[in-house]
């Protein structure tokens, strides 16, 4: 039973980043194929910076507050 709730999760991923590849594609004029092979690309290269621990740091943004206790 867990196994299908997987697999239904990941289907329902698949579907919204098909969706989102799709509306950057008609958006810039690009076709699907380029959208999801340069999406393709940046995930295997963010994977391999974050097992490599060369990832860049993490700053706290423009206006956010650190709040101590």
């Amino acid at each position: 039973m867990e196994e299908e709730e997987d697999n239904t999760s990941a289907n329902s991923e698949i579907r919204f980043i098909t969706l989102e590849l799709m509306k950057l594609a008609q958006q810039s004029g690009r076709s699907f194929e380029d959208m999801a092979q340069e999406y393709l690309e940046n995930g295997e290269k963010l994977h391999a910076m974050l097992q490599k621990g060369t990832g860049l740091p993490l700053k706290a943004k423009r206006g956010s507050v650190s709040r101590e206790k």
